[in-house]
């Protein structure tokens, strides 16, 4: 296995749920707790996340382009919010992906496997490896047409997701 993909193991990633209106300033004060640790955070809505094995992709695909050169962002947490959202622009993925003050439920996820230091574990809970509830209406919000739906015939939908991920590689082009 390459180094790449083995360090993507380490990836932790939480669901957390949050009063209306306060998703924004707890997202801040995360990242502003977090800022002297090496912890490299990402904090997504959770409705457009399908499971840790979802980030865990988007991850590789950000670490392997910005290994290669070919990383669209600065960061390794931008990039795999890039990958994470299957989109080709970066101002896209941001606001498909992004936690807003309607946002009452999203992701965190340590990107490099470095503790987070503020998780309260009342209002964070493990995120599993996949969403065992994936609707179609789900799917059709992360941006899975009907004809792609029309493609499963047996497969998990996650599956889906994840080769929108991988597409972003060619969509960047």
């Amino acid at each position: 296995m390459d180094e790449v993909m083995e360090s993507t193991k380490d990836l932790k990633a939480w669901t957390v749920r949050v009063p209306a209106g306060q998703a924004n300033a707890f997202v801040d004060n995360l990242l502003k707790s977090e800022a002297s640790s090496k912890t490299n955070i990402l904090a997504v809505r959770a409705e457009m996340i399908f499971g840790a094995d979802h980030l865990r992709t988007a991850l590789y695909h950000a670490k392997r382009a910005h290994a290669d050169g070919r990383n669209s962002a600065n960061s390794i947490p931008m990039e795999t919010l890039l990958y994470a959202s299957g989109e080709r622009q970066l101002s896209t993925a941001i606001d498909k992906m992004s936690v807003t003050d309607k946002t009452e439920e999203f992701v965190v996820a340590s990107l490099n496997g470095s503790p987070i230091r503020s998780v309260d574990s009342g209002s964070w809970t493990s995120l599993p490896d996949t969403d065992p509830e994936i609707s179609v209406t789900k799917l059709v919000s992360f941006g899975i047409s009907r004809t792609e739906l029309e493609t499963l015939k047996g497969r998990r939908p996650a599956e889906l997701v994840m080769e929108r991920v991988a597409a972003v590689d060619i969509l960047k082009k």
